[in-house]
């Protein structure tokens, strides 16, 4: 059985996926869109959900100690 703890890590994983999701969206869109204005307001936009990717990668880290050496760990 999960705990509270184990409940809410997943929970903000899926969080995650969500704005990992957002940003490709945003991104297609801007690929496509003409109207510079709106390319302004979309490039805001998705500059928004990488501050909460970095936020939500942050508390998972906190949260989840095995996580946080995988991000310390060097690749080769």
């Amino acid at each position: 059985m999960a705990t509270g703890k184990e409940i809410d890590i997943q929970l903000l994983r899926e969080d995650l996926i969500g704005e990992l999701e957002a940003i490709n969206q945003y991104q297609d869109h801007l690929d496509d869109i003409e109207s510079d204005e709106a390319a302004k307001v979309l490039e805001h936009i998705m500059a928004d959900e990488k501050e909460h990717v970095a936020e939500l990668m942050k508390i998972i880290q906190e949260m989840d100690t095995q996580q946080a050496e995988k991000f310390k760990k060097k690749t080769p």
